[in-house]
């Protein structure tokens, strides 16, 4: 396969997990087959906690997000079909290409790290928002 940004020929790599990608040795993109971006998320292999205790800039990194894929046209390096942009789960502020026939994902330099923050924060908000039922519901049954 060929990368969608400069078409270099891909490169297959373990990132981590034993999960096998598709990465582009010039840019620093990389391509993942349906279930790879799942089966990272499910692990956690790196340390993210400098980037967690950063406050983002919110603004800041929607105005990026906005602007980060205009006028850029990826083709998918499997089908060759036009990829389209999109925002990773409504909410992560993290602009990945999907492809809609076959369902892999191309994520530019640095958006892997990105979403594996992402990852972790969502988390840690998880355990944050169990424990604070935990005690509310044992307050209220004291």
């Amino acid at each position: 396969m060929r990368c969608p940004v400069d078409k270099t020929e891909l490169w297959s790599k373990i990132y981590e997990a034993d999960i096998r990608v598709d990465a582009c040795p010039a840019c620093g993109g990389m391509w993942l087959d349906p279930g790879e971006l799942e089966g990272i998320q499910e692990t956690k292999e790196r340390d993210y906690s400098e980037e967690l205790a950063r406050m983002p800039d919110l603004g800041y990194n929607a105005y990026k997000l906005a602007r980060q894929k205009v006028g850029r046209t990826l083709y998918c390096p499997k089908c060759n079909i036009e990829m389209e942009a999109r925002e990773y789960a409504r909410c992560s502020q993290v602009m990945i290409d999907v492809c809609p026939e076959c369902h892999g994902i191309w994520l530019d330099k640095g958006e892997i790290e990105a979403l594996e923050t992402f990852f972790e924060r969502s988390r840690l908000e998880a355990r944050n928002i169990r424990q604070v039922f935990l005690v509310s519901l044992r307050s209220v049954f004291k």
